[in-house]
């Protein structure tokens, strides 16, 4: 019959925590919602003699993602102030972990390094709203090391 996965194995996605540094302080990044990061192979085509199929070949990659957070601190904005200001971009790196105590997968845990968001929100008001202000942006990332992986479950 093979190996079937348990369905306690699956992991629920806010059991988990972000941190970020900004400039060599590292915190952790409590109003964050949610956050996805991408790693994305870029492919080159190359035609071959005597060959009719063409043919690929992994000639690089790049980071990208999404993030939501709650419109509560001022850290970043600060930095995008003082880049605008300066001109010196802040050094940005964002670390994760997901571990779901009732999963036999364990934890995996990765940092982004050289993280550069492309947008951020400076100020928000809203009269029809009655939610949390959030902000959402686009970031890229030049760099990522996992820390920790997740277990093989049979």
């Amino acid at each position: 019959m093979g190996n079937i996965m348990k369905v306690e194995d699956t992991l629920n996605s806010n059991e988990g925590k972000g941190f970020v540094t900004i400039n060599g302080i590292t915190r952790e990044l409590f109003e964050l919602k949610k956050i996805e990061a991408f790693i994305e192979l870029i492919v080159s085509e190359r035609k071959m003699l005597g060959h009719r199929m063409v043919k690929h070949k992994v000639a690089g990659a790049k980071g990208s993602g999404s993030i939501e957070m709650y419109f509560n601190n001022s850290d970043l904005l600060k930095e995008v102030i003082n880049y605008i200001k300066s001109g010196k971009s802040p050094e940005i790196s964002i670390q994760t972990y997901n571990d779901d105590p009732t999963s036999d997968v364990g934890r995996q845990e990765v940092v982004l390094r050289h993280v550069i968001i492309a947008k951020l929100l400076a100020c928000k008001l809203d009269v029809e709203s009655e939610d949390g202000l959030t902000q959402e942006a686009d970031f890229t990332f030049d760099d990522i090391d996992g820390l920790e992986y997740f277990k093989s479950v049979s």
